[in-house]
């Protein structure tokens, strides 16, 4: 089994919220407000991503922060006619040589739900327009997994989103990822906020928390969604992980203090590394045998939040 990194520790994460909302659609901040926001807690980029309108401008990048073009699609009418709806995630992905990219304010009108076809269609326009396609909150909209395993050309589904738990319970989307996973569906997971309003700054706040941590070679729109493509960051609510490799056969992690390291497989049981006097632990190694359809680690501090890695595929290594 060939060595691969997939996190190095030796090297910057960039941290980011890809997902909240403004008064450019149902968000109760203006936008500048939002983008302080984030700056003001270190994050590195953000994406603004208000429903069916693109947010295309630098207005507010400077040498420490971007902002990733983008933004939230909806196909509604599935809610009253199946009891789903869905919420589909786009950034901008250059390397897609789109003719016909999004402008900054411009408006995408929600389709008429007609089926699953309608929802792929959906997707395909907006891979066609130079899209990387996320499925957002997929408990929170009820979708069925079966159906996201009939859906393609989606690069990931958000496996937290930090405002549909806080208020509805309803934040992890694990069992579709999971779902997909065992099938043979090669998709990464993303943590977000999804934040709409609310005091910003409170103890327990719609914003901060949910984030991915990505190893990008520079912070800039293009380098963070090629390394996004490449599974080269992690996802969190709490911890993190700061190196994440295949060595000597073994897949071996390493974190922030935590209680717990679970390593998560298909289809033969995991293991979960933890001490006994619960002391912290911050390493951790799963045997690969090879069979594994996927392997992916979740680090769980004491508080019960996590930092998920993205899916490892021994096949892809042998």
């Amino acid at each position: 089994m060939k060595p691969i990194v997939y996190l190095d520790g030796s090297k910057r994460k960039y941290k980011g919220n890809l997902h909240t909302h403004s008064t450019r659609s149902d968000g109760q901040y203006a936008p500048e407000t939002v983008i302080q926001a984030y700056k003001d807690r270190g994050y590195d980029f953000m994406c603004l991503s208000d429903h069916e309108i693109y947010w295309k401008s630098d207005a507010f990048d400077d040498e420490r922060f971007i902002m990733l073009d983008g933004y939230e699609m909806a196909c509604e009418m599935s809610w009253r006619e199946t009891g789903q709806q869905y919420h589909i995630h786009g950034l901008l992905d250059r390397s897609l040589g789109s003719s016909d990219e999004f402008a900054h304010d411009e408006e995408h009108a929600k389709p008429d739900y007609a089926g699953l076809e309608t929802i792929q269609a959906l997707i395909d326009e907006m891979r066609a327009k130079g899209n990387l396609v996320i499925l957002n909150h997929p408990t929170w909209s009820r979708n069925e997994p079966e159906d996201l395993l009939q859906l393609e050309g989606y690069a990931a589904v958000e496996i937290y989103n930090h405002q549909s738990e806080l208020d509805e319970a309803v934040g992890y989307g694990l069992r579709h990822w999971d779902y997909l996973l065992a099938r043979g569906r090669k998709v990464f997971g993303v943590a977000a906020d999804d934040a709409h309003g609310g005091p910003i700054d409170a103890a327990v706040s719609e914003f901060f928390g949910g984030w991915v941590a990505v190893e990008a070679d520079a912070l800039k729109q293009d380098a963070v969604i090629d390394a996004m493509k490449a599974g080269r960051y992690y996802s969190s609510n709490g911890p993190e992980i700061r190196d994440l490799r295949v060595e000597d056969g073994y897949l071996k992690v390493t974190c922030s203090d935590v209680k717990f390291i679970k390593f998560i497989t298909h289809p033969f049981n995991g293991r979960t590394i933890f001490n006994r006097d619960a002391s912290p632990v911050r390493e951790g190694a799963f045997r690969l045998d090879g069979g594994e359809v996927y392997v992916r680690v979740e680090c769980v501090d004491y508080e019960g939040n996590v930092a998920w890695s993205n899916p490892v595929f021994p096949d892809d290594l042998k």
